[in-house]
């Protein structure tokens, strides 16, 4: 596969949405809303890993992805259920949302390690 500077640009695209983090952090700490900058890339990552999945492999790993995240949202419920003995929507799908976002990355990071071998 012919690597061109476009490429790279879009490879790095998420990780320049990381910049401007703290901007988005400020405001939200304002009104009082826990919400945090890479909350905002998790969208932008998933787009990413689909274009680069078809790109590279030729298939799109998005229904793989959304499996794993599945199961994760699955085991975080019954946790917080068993375990904790309080089930909070908005406390399960904020620690979801996390792991999402570090699923995301690993996807999206060895993408771009298959992407140079």
């Amino acid at each position: 596969m012919h690597i061109d500077l476009y490429f790279i640009l879009f490879y790095f695209c998420p990780y320049l949405l990381l910049i401007p983090s703290w901007l988005v952090n400020k405001v939200f700490r304002k009104y009082k809303i826990k919400i945090r900058g890479v909350d905002f890339i998790v969208p932008v990552l998933i787009f990413s890993i689909h274009i680069f999945s078809v790109l590279i492999v030729g298939i799109s790993f998005i229904p793989y992805f959304t499996f794993v995240i599945s199961i994760i949202g699955l085991i975080l419920a019954t946790l917080f259920a068993f375990k904790y003995k309080k089930l909070t929507i908005l406390k399960v799908l904020r620690v979801w949302w996390r792991y999402v976002f570090i699923c995301a990355l690993l996807l999206y990071i060895s993408l771009g390690i298959l992407l140079l071998v």
